[in-house]
């Protein structure tokens, strides 16, 4: 069976999944890689599950990767338009998320992250930014 032409630019972000995908980047300053336990144990040290779960109260995790940046980056994808509405505040999804992860109290998360960052943004890596296999 001949596969149809399909009209399409080679600089647009182009889909598979049927949806349009955000990569969330959290900035946590510090390093997160002491933050693995499970929210439900009740420690100190449940950070990156309390940002996961942050996360997925405002929008629908599809994937994510591994810390990164000597455990101070992480990235989750997500659906677009789960994040790109402006909020009831006034203020983006995108920055309420982040107002939303600083706040993460310090009994869950004993690292500061009150000056993480949030950044959205479309599928692009830098050769020098790639992170190794």
């Amino acid at each position: 069976m001949p596969i149809a032409k399909q009209n399409f630019s080679h600089v647009t972000n182009f889909e598979l999944e049927g949806v349009d995908l955000t990569l969330l980047t959290v900035d946590f300053i510090n390093d997160m890689s002491g933050q693995t336990t499970d929210l439900s144990a009740g420690a100190n040290t449940a950070g990156l599950e309390a940002v996961r779960a942050t996360i997925m109260s405002r929008a629908n995790i599809l994937a994510e990767g591994p810390l990164t940046d000597s455990s101070t980056q992480k990235t989750y994808i997500v659906r677009t338009d789960s994040v790109n509405l402006a909020s009831s505040f006034g203020t983006t999804a995108i920055a309420e998320l982040e107002t939303a992860i600083r706040a993460i109290p310090v009994g869950v998360c004993s690292v500061t992250i009150t000056s993480a960052t949030v950044t959205g943004t479309k599928l692009g890596i830098l050769t020098a930014a790639a992170v190794a296999l």
